[in-house]
Parts: structure tokens; C-alpha cells; sequence
């Protein structure tokens, strides 16, 4: 059976002051349903080789990357802040294409979703192991009703103009050995329904490297470094592959903003970050980068997109303490 498509589902409210906003995951519009049934909560997943040896025979297909939709969350409630205001629209630039290896640590994930395949962004990450990538949670599991996503793979400086698979994928395909998402986003998100687990959309995998490829670290000779309990209000570059009108999820784009505090009634802490930006779904999971004290770090990731009267905007979880413990849990 092919893939099962639905129209958005953007909740509309109204805040103090009259104002009207519309809330939404940047996965939406027209994407795939991703229900599956509920399984036991385990934040941890490990592909065996033979799940590896499946997983690269899969997107042999080159067709199959053409076919994936962005995938995400559902819409969530709208803030309670009597002085909301959100930032103001920031239009997505694109990053000019093929990509060196300083721009190649930001790519794009591919993954089979119960109905089809999908597809997110992701950043090459410093680790011990050399072979990390960070994301969002809801780019590699289902959330309380779901499970994780099969054949999950990684395309650094993928480049969707190229005529060649060589050039589309310059530095090859890397297949998940090792997913993480946190225990909250597990226990909590629900694609479904608004989520109190939205300030835990991060998550992180470890690749496997092809047959006769050094680490992802070595073979692109860069990596981000994350900066966990970051300061707040910083001005982040964000980077990620849109997939949604008007774009097609060929190209990188980037967007520059100021970022402000985004809380929702009910939510725990820390309290996401927030952002101008008019990337589309398929840019979930992409990094937020910011200078702090002269070195640039990778600060939070895209996860839901929010459309106001005024503006089009995002929001990134606060990588804190639960961030970093995932982080070290590989």
C-alpha cells in the first residue's frame, strides 16, 4: 500500500490583545500519517548488521529519496504569555550548492515511516565515536503511540540538483547504527495531539560508515560542537532542507534571527526557543548555530514551525541538562 497522505491540522486561537496565531510542525502540509501502534517506552534503539545490510539495499533506489515527505509532530496550543510577541519574519536564503566539507556537516536524513518513506534534516555532531548526528525526536521516533522509524540514513552536503548519485551524495550515505531519543519525548509526544513534550524534540543517532569510509568526522575533517545550557535571547543561524511550498527539499537554506523565549500553558522547562523563519517542513531537525564568547556552537535544532498574524516563525528546544544527558548515553 502506498503512502497515507492528510491536510494540515492547524489549531487557531486567540492570546491576550486580539492577537491570532496559527501553530503547526513543520513536517505539515500534506505529509504523511505516521501512526503505528503503541509499543513498550524504550528510548533507545540498535540496528543489528543485518537491519545495516537492509537499510543501504533500500535506498539503492534512488527513486525512493524523491518520494519522501517531511514528518513531525501535530500543531500545538498557543502561547499563554500575556506579552506574546513573536519575532519577526526572516526569509530563508539559499546556501549555493555542491557543498564544501565545512557546509557538508549539515545534511539530510532519510527514513521509512509507517505508509511511506521521509525525510529531515540533520548536523554532523562532535563526538567521541566520530559518527554522530543531531536532530529532531520526531524525526526518528513516533512518540507514546509509536515506535521508532526503520532505515534510517544520512546524506551529508546532500545536493538534490545533481545529476549523478555522486553528486547528490558526495560524501555517501550513512545508515543509523544507534538512535536516542529522550525517555520524555517517548512517555509524552503525541503526534496527534498538542504535546507537552515538545521542549524534548532532540535526538541523536550513530552511523555506521560504508565500506571502506573512515568516520563521518574524518571523512568531512569537521564537525559542530554543542554548547548544552547555552545562554539565552542569542542571534542563531539556522540551517535545514525544506521540503514544503515554496520549496522542494533540494537545496540547503539558512535563516539569521534574534531568538526569544517560547513557554506553552502546562509545559515543563526549560522553555523552547524561538525564531524568524520561513523554512517549510523537511527542515526539522536542522541546527540552530550561535557565537558565544568567540566560538561558534550548534545551540538547539528546527522543530515546530509557527505562523502568526504578523509573521512566520520556529522553535527549537533548550539543549539543557536532559539534552546533554542523551548526548552521553552513545
Amino acid at each position: 500500500m502506498g503512502p497515507t497522505y492528510h491536510r494540515n491540522r492547524i489549531i487557531t486561537l486567540s492570546v491576550v490583545g486580539g492577537v491570532i496565531v496559527t501553530l503547526l510542525g513543520l513536517f505539515l502540509s500534506g505529509t504523511l500519517a505516521v501512526k503505528a501502534a503503541k509499543t513498550s517506552a524504550m528510548s533507545s534503539k540498535k540496528y543489528s548488521d543485518q537491519e545495516i545490510e537492509d537499510n543501504n539495499r533500500f535506498w539503492d533506489d534512488e527513486g525512493r529519496l524523491g518520494e519522501a515527505k517531511p514528518v513531525g509532530p501535530q500543531g500545538v496550543e498557543a502561547p499563554s504569555n500575556p506579552n506574546f510577541r513573536p519575532p519577526r519574519t526572516v526569509d530563508a536564503e539559499g546556501v549555493s550548492a555542491p557543498y564544501d566539507q565545512e557546509t557538508a556537516i549539515r545534511g539530510k536524513i532519510f527514513f521509512e515511516v509507517p505508509g511511506g518513506v521521509a525525510e529531515c534534516s540533520g548536523t554532523v555532531v562532535s563526538h567521541p565515536t566520530g559518527n554522530m548526528v543531531w536532530t529532531a525526536a520526531h524525526c526518528l521516533h513516533g512518540g507514546q503511540s509509536g515506535d521508532f522509524y526503520k532505515r534510517v540514513t544520512f546524506i551529508p552536503g546532500y545536493n538534490g540538483a545533481g545529476r549523478t548519485s555522486a553528486d547528490k551524495a558526495p560524501y555517501g550515505r550513512w545508515p543509523a547504527r544507534q538512535v536516542e531519543v529522550s525517555d520524555q519525548w517517548v512517555e509524552d509526544a503525541d503526534p496527534e495531539r498538542d504535546s507537552t513534550a515538545s521542549p524534548f524534540d532532540f535526538g541523536a543517532f550513530i552511523v555506521q560508515p560504508p565500506p571502506g569510509r573512515q568516520s563521518l568526522e574524518e571523512e568531512l575533517g569537521n564537525s559542530a560542537e554543542i554548547l548544552f545550557n547555552a545562554p539565552r535571547n542569542l542571534t542563531v543561524d539556522s540551517f535545514g532542507y525544506p521540503g514544503e511550498e515554496p520549496f522542494d527539499g533540494s537545496e540547503l537554506f539558512t535563516c539569521h534571527s534574534p531568538t526569544t523565549d517560547f513557554r506553552n500553558t502546562g509545559w515543563p522547562e526549560p522553555a523552547m526557543l524561538w525564531m524568524g523563519c520561513t523554512m517549510t517542513g523537511g527542515s526539522s531537525g536542522g541546527g540552530w548555530f550561535a557565537e558565544v564568547e568567540g566560538k561558534r556552537y550548534l545551540v538547539s535544532n528546527i522543530s515546530l514551525g509557527i505562523t502568526t498574524s504578523t509573521a512566520e516563525t520556529m522553535t527549537g528546544p533548550y539543549l539543557g541538562n536532559v539534552a546533554r544527558s542523551l548526548y552521553d548515553r552513545f
